[in-house]
């Protein structure tokens, strides 16, 4: 599967589903010639578009490219549904502070 995004080029090199995380797990391959590195707020936005889900869903354990080089190696997770924010108790937070 190939795609283009600003003078790069993404081809999955392997895609997993990981039922027990509900995600999909992503190793790709990034030819960028001519071009620095592509940002992961970048490679993000294209995920999500690509995936159809919030870029909130789209995570990106590393992006690994060899000097000199116009490839790039990245994983990427694509959840299955929003993270949820954690939210902490402002006085149990100021308990445990003071313990």
């Amino acid at each position: 599967m190939h795609s283009t995004l600003v003078n790069m080029e993404i081809e999955i090199v392997e895609e997993k589903e990981n039922p027990y995380f509900k995600r999909k797990e992503l190793k790709v391959c990034l030819a960028h010639p001519k071009s620095p590195t592509p940002s992961k707020l970048e490679i993000k936005k294209e995920f999500a578009k690509r995936y159809s889900v919030d870029e909130s869903q789209v995570i990106i354990d590393y992006i690994f490219t060899k000097k000199g080089s116009n490839n790039s190696l990245a994983k990427i997770k694509i959840l299955s549904e929003k993270p949820k924010e954690i939210k902490e108790d402002k006085s149990e937070a100021q308990a445990s502070k003071t313990e």
